[in-house]
């Protein structure tokens, strides 16, 4: 018989005892447990009379019983954790794409191997995403070079939108974040000059306010970054 801890060989000890002394008595009322054979998820299941169990060779009811036990205390106190990985977050588990459903907390619960996972799907979303958003504000630029101040503003604001759902959850990934600001940045910058061109004095001091607005908010993200790599 394998050993087993000294609490599971007891209750094996006791629980051969009471399988015993019900099956030995003969009164109609009395109740007959029978220990249930360990059996296949596709097998019906069945149990064993107390003249199987005796048939079975020593082997055979060592490891009968030793399931029962160890199928009882997982059961009672839950699976053992004999690996770190089980504690680990499925990244099945998100929604696609990840930088805009994971969070940082999160994104540290996966697996090294659900990490680079992450960072190279992000990678590309990003690299694609700052290629757009800098194509919108190129366009701004275009229009502002036509006078058409209207649809550029209009460009513009929509860049800033973007970049603000980018940021929007505070606890999510570092770098979609910090996306999000150098998207911001750039679009203001662009509306500082449009501002400029048109006397809109008010605009000018509005776009500048939300310029320093985002230089608190990068802090904020080097901080998260800086816990990131403290945890990796």
């Amino acid at each position: 018989m394998k050993k087993i801890p000294s609490v599971l060989a007891s209750f094996v000890i006791l629980a051969l005892g009471l399988f015993l002394f019900f099956n030995g008595s003969t009164g109609e009322d009395s109740p007959t447990p029978k220990p249930a054979r360990k059996i296949d998820d596709n097998e019906q299941s069945e149990s064993v009379t107390q003249d199987g169990f005796d048939q079975l060779s020593q082997e055979q009811q060592d490891k009968m019983l030793e399931e029962f036990v160890l199928d009882f205390w997982e059961k009672e106190l839950g699976p053992a954790e004999t690996d770190a990985e089980e504690n680990n977050l499925s990244l099945e588990i998100f929604a696609r794409p990840n930088m805009h459903t994971l969070t940082e907390r999160e994104y540290l619960q996966l697996s090294p191997e659900d990490r680079e996972r992450v960072d190279a799907e992000i990678d590309e979303n990003l690299r694609e995403t700052r290629n757009y958003y800098n194509g919108v504000a190129a366009e701004a630029e275009s229009l502002m070079a036509d006078k058409d101040y209207v649809t550029a503003e209009a460009y513009l604001v929509y860049v800033l939108e973007m970049g603000r759902e980018l940021g929007a959850n505070k606890e999510g990934l570092v770098l979609p974040r910090a996306l999000g600001v150098g998207v911001r940045r750039r679009a203001l910058r662009v509306l500082v000059k449009l501002y400029t061109l048109t006397g809109d004095n008010s605009g000018v001091q509005m776009a500048r306010e939300q310029l320093s607005e985002q230089d608190e908010e990068m802090e904020e993200i080097r901080k998260a970054a800086q816990h990131r790599e403290a945890n990796i």
